[in-house]
């Protein structure tokens, strides 16, 4: 199983979001401004911005609603896979054996389509394109290797189980955080899974 890496671009990047409010937010400065300088009752200016500042809130509204069936634009690119094996992990093409590294760290809690835009004041798309997981190699040379990558399904990292479960045989990967990755919430699940790397552990000893 592979995984498409994602590259943040570190340009800046107009949003509607980021445009909507600069218009408001601006408005709303000018016209306080005009307050102050001009004659209220002939402010013309004050007016006008109190309007646009008004035109802007509104299509904030609009923008909201229709960004519930949209998804994020990547503000960046995707190059490169991330390959999950039983002995390592693969890195654009870099191969890193298990006995180079010291610790994994994973995070995989984003996927296609995920509801991300929710909150009160988010004007932007409000479904994931995928692409806010990590993963960090932290390597016996006391060097990190840090890539994000793209998941498209909630469940990807079932197809790896097996690669995982080994990483934490071979000390990489504490329980909880496998646990987690892997999805693993209530009791019954935490057990199965302790008595999955229970018998991973005793066929791996057997092969010695």
């Amino acid at each position: 199983m592979k995984f498409t890496i994602f590259k943040k671009s570190k340009k800046f990047h107009w949003t509607v979001e980021k445009i909507i409010y600069t218009i408001i937010f601006s408005s709303l400065a000018l016209g306080y401004i005009s307050e102050k300088v001009f004659d209220s009752e002939q402010n013309y200016v004050s007016k006008t911005c109190m309007a646009i500042a008004l035109i802007g809130f509104f299509a904030g509204l609009v923008t909201k609603f229709i960004g519930f069936s949209q998804f994020e634009k990547l503000q960046g690119i995707l190059d490169g896979y991330l390959v999950f094996k039983v002995d390592s992990i693969e890195i654009e093409n870099r191969e890193y054996n298990l006995n180079e590294i010291k610790r994994i760290v994973i995070s995989n809690d984003d996927y296609s389509g995920k509801l991300v835009g929710t909150s009160r004041g988010h004007l932007g798309p409000a479904l994931s394109n995928g692409t806010g997981n990590h993963i960090i190699l932290f390597l016996n040379s006391r060097e990190s290797k840090k890539v994000n990558f793209e998941m498209i399904n909630s469940n990807d990292f079932q197809k790896v189980r097996n690669e995982l479960i080994n990483y934490h045989v071979n000390s990489k990967i504490d329980f909880w955080s496998l646990a987690h990755i892997l999805g693993e919430k209530s009791t019954t699940e935490i057990a199965e899974l302790t008595s999955e790397i229970e018998k991973f552990s005793t066929i791996a000893n057997s092969r010695l």
